[in-house]
């Protein structure tokens, strides 16, 4: 790596000279740039926690070999500013951290990949918390095989990972890091995730990590006046903490610059994670997230230069973005789109109050994108204490309305997004603290019920294909919607009925019936409709919801 470049805020490459590195298997070198700083320490479990001085060169780089050193060791810096103050730290290039001793740890993976990136564009993912997975469970590996394999089973095309770098309480979710570099000891061994990546590579399911890069954790031992003065962070308390009570970073410098640019490349080349998924970017767009305080100019050009770097690996970058996504060309290739999220609140309503949805209904039919994914986050399941199932209107119809609500989402044109339990239609109230097992179905119909929605999504091109057009029919009735979805010579017919009255309705094709969510092995009435001749009745039940091939 050419430091002058790093220092400049023009390197990707940190991680491969920054922290500790193995030499050909005889010696470690730690290396750790504190341009400000008077000495660098090192105390670790090769030296009996005897203070060591590190070289400090002119560009501001700190180094010193120990011959000693071995995977697993315990190590800590001790940095003395300007004015002889000195303070324990963090490796910020740590590959993993010992909260409760809050140490630097020595990770030298040895792990080799066998199977190859994927590189197709997401199309179904599947969101993950792999703090709740894991809970009460010892042997990581066989936990990453089963959800491997629950992911497979269920016609997910894609996993997204919630953040997995170290964090300190669960209430964090992986959210405002104390180590970027560092992956969680709550997730097993770095060794653990990587045969977890090249399990899914295996299965050709891709892999999207989140990075939450606008902020970090504000505990003194991590980045905050690393060298005595505000390295990665803003100079002025009002700009300096968000509103959650984290630091956020100043990308106007350029040691952060390079810092992010080297994460991003990390997890690209590192881990060989497939897409990156940025969550709340309103957080870098605007100042403190508030529209209202205007745009950062500085965050929006490192946005740029990262999605490049993004594009340069070839990978792909989603954001996730509170509220209504701004006109800015940023580089982002997907967009999830919390607009969709208002779906919920209309199935939240009695049928009748649905009527007045009629025009967010449709334009989400016709102005469906490629560019954009529509689904839930773990936000839906989170929020009123009530996971996406518990959210429908009724207490005996809930599935039944699910069901409907699925095929509405599996319909349009987007990448499709749910989050864990979701395929499951899971009543239990969400929570961070519980242990979620993937293998406890609770409800079987519904499942299955997703399992062949999702597959018949991903194996018809006119409702995955990014070219696909649609057409929206005028029918009679206050919140029911047929529309046809085509793509070259192939179309399909979906009628989704919002309301709790059932409907026929004349059919002006010739058309067989794919799926319908009365089909007795999906728990329903067996009320379906299978081959259909021109002019004959279509019926669609109180709440159901259809897909028909058009034959003629």
């Amino acid at each position: 790596m050419n430091t002058r470049d790093y220092i400049n805020g023009n390197s990707a490459e940190g991680y491969e000279f920054f922290g500790a590195h193995n030499r050909k298997g005889k010696d470690y070198i730690f290396r750790v740039l504190a341009p400000n700083a008077q000495n660098v320490c090192l105390a670790g479990d090769f030296n009996n926690w005897e203070k060591i001085t590190l070289r400090k060169y002119p560009t501001g780089v700190f180094s010193v070999t120990i011959d000693v050193a071995n995977n697993g060791d315990r190590y800590q810096y001790f940095v003395e500013d300007e004015n002889g103050n000195v303070f324990k730290k963090l490796d910020p290039y740590s590959k993993k951290i010992c909260l409760d001793e809050e140490v630097s740890v020595i990770e030298n993976s040895s792990y080799k990949y066998k199977y190859k990136k994927v590189s197709t564009k997401p199309k179904n993912i599947y969101q993950v918390h792999l703090g709740a997975i894991f809970r009460g469970k010892d042997d990581k590996k066989k936990v990453y095989e089963d959800l491997v394999a629950h992911i497979k089973e269920n016609n997910f095309s894609h996993v997204q990972i919630m953040p997995i770098s170290e964090y300190k309480n669960y209430k964090q979710m992986g959210f405002s890091s104390i180590g970027l570099f560092a992956f969680s000891e709550r997730y097993g061994s770095l060794d653990d995730f990587k045969y977890f990546i090249d399990l899914l590579h295996k299965e050709k399911i891709g892999v999207i990590a989140e990075l939450d890069i606008a902020e970090f954790d504000s505990d003194f031992l991590y980045l905050d006046k690393f060298d005595g003065t505000n390295l990665y962070n803003y100079d002025y308390d009002n700009i300096k903490y968000n509103y959650y009570g984290s630091m956020n970073f100043d990308p106007d410098k350029n040691l952060v610059k390079s810092y992010l640019l080297s994460l991003v490349n990390y997890y690209l080349k590192e881990l060989r994670i497939d897409g990156l998924y940025f969550p709340a970017a309103e957080n870098m767009i605007y100042w403190q997230g508030d529209k209202n305080r205007g745009v950062n100019q500085s965050w929006l050009e490192l946005i740029r230069e990262i999605n490049a770097l993004i594009k340069a690996n070839k990978a792909y970058s989603i954001v996730g973005f509170n509220g209504v996504y701004p006109d800015l060309d940023l580089g982002y290739d997907l967009i999830f789109d919390s607009e969709f999220r208002k779906i919920v609140e209309v199935f939240q309503k009695i049928p009748m109050e649905r009527a007045g949805y009629q025009t967010y209904i449709r334009n989400l039919i016709q102005n469906g994108s490629s560019s954009k994914v529509f689904g839930f986050s773990y936000v839906d399941s989170f929020l009123n204490e009530a996971n996406l199932a518990m959210k429908m209107y009724s207490e005996d119809r809930k599935i039944d309305q699910l069901k409907t609500l699925f095929t509405f989402l599996m319909t349009l044109k987007s990448s499709k997004s749910i989050f864990m339990g979701d395929e499951l239609a899971d009543m239990r109230t969400f929570s961070i603290y519980n242990e979620f097992n993937l293998d406890e179905i609770l409800n079987k119909n519904f499942n299955e019920y997703y399992k062949e929605l999702a597959k018949i999504f991903l194996s018809t091109k006119p409702l995955n294909e990014d070219d696909s057009e649609i057409k929206i029919f005028d029918i009679d009735g206050y919140s029911i919607y047929a529309y046809e979805k085509s793509f070259k010579n192939e179309r399909y017919l979906i009628i989704v009925n919002f309301t709790d009255i059932g409907y026929e309705l004349t059919s002006p094709y010739e058309l067989n019936e794919i799926i319908n969510t009365n089909e007795l092995k999906f728990g329903g009435s067996g009320n379906i409709n299978g081959k259909i001749n021109k002019g004959e009745e279509i019926g669609i039940e109180a709440f159901g919801s259809a897909i028909f091939k058009i034959e003629k």
